[in-house]
């Protein structure tokens, strides 16, 4: 048997007393992956955990299988699978995940505090195109320090409304249409479909959903998107 690597081999340790089932180590494995700041997950390499960590050999057909019919794991692309955002908090209050780190969990992206890259906002300061940046660069602003001083909800409904901001950018109308429609590198439009769908959907829960009698508010984790919105600001910074 392949060696896995130390980190991951503890935590499989762990987190196979909690979960038993083939479906719902494979929801472990990509919530390792999602607070180890690499959420996108490929099939063979969760096939590969298993086996490298010793909880079984599972087939490859019929794991494919589970996984598009499971509520909480999304489908990225061909074979490459991640926890939904909204998901990752629920995945680890039902196993414990927390608990199976061999120190303190791993933090999530932007360690730093930092949700937007320096040198990319400097990149877009810079820019003189046909659209004035003015609006997306303080958004973008509040962005960073709603997330250094964890305004999650301020963070999430900030990244809905840069995405309605900028489309106008790339010739289409709505995020959408970029989404979906966009000629580019099949990685952008990943991300794109990610922000889509994903963090405009969290917006969403935050912003029409009435007041009820019992409540959870967002964390770090389910507003993780900084990758994602790295990708779009490149590209915005390439064709301007």
């Amino acid at each position: 048997m392949t060696k896995s690597n130390p980190e991951l081999q503890f935590f499989s340790q762990r987190m196979s007393k909690f979960a038993l089932t083939v479906i719902d180590r494979s929801r472990a494995f990509l919530y390792y992956y999602a607070v180890k700041g690499n959420p996108r997950v490929s099939l063979s390499q969760i096939v590969k955990d298993f086996k490298t960590t010793g909880l079984s050999n599972p087939n490859v057909t019929k794991l494919r299988d589970v996984l598009v019919k499971d509520r909480i794991i999304m489908k990225i692309s061909k074979d490459t699978w991640q926890l939904k955002s909204d998901k990752i908090e629920e995945v680890e209050k039902q196993f414990h995940l927390n608990e199976c780190f061999r120190k303190e969990p791993i933090k999530q992206l932007s360690p730093s505090g930092n949700y937007v890259n320096k040198r990319r906002f400097q990149d877009l300061k810079k820019t003189k195109g046909k659209y004035d940046f003015s609006r997306l660069l303080e958004m973008l602003s509040e962005l960073g320090n709603a997330f250094k001083t964890k305004n999650y909800i301020s963070v999430i409904l900030l990244i809905r409304a840069i995405l309605d901001h900028v489309p106008p950018i790339f010739g289409v109308n709505t995020f959408s249409e970029l989404a979906n429609n966009y000629t580019g590198a099949k990685s952008f439009k990943e991300s794109m479909l990610n922000l889509e769908n994903s963090s405009r959907k969290i917006a969403d829960a935050y912003l029409h959903v009435k007041i009820r009698n019992k409540e959870t508010l967002p964390n770090n984790k389910q507003v993780d998107f900084p990758n994602d919105l790295d990708v779009l600001l490149a590209e915005i910074v390439r064709i301007s």
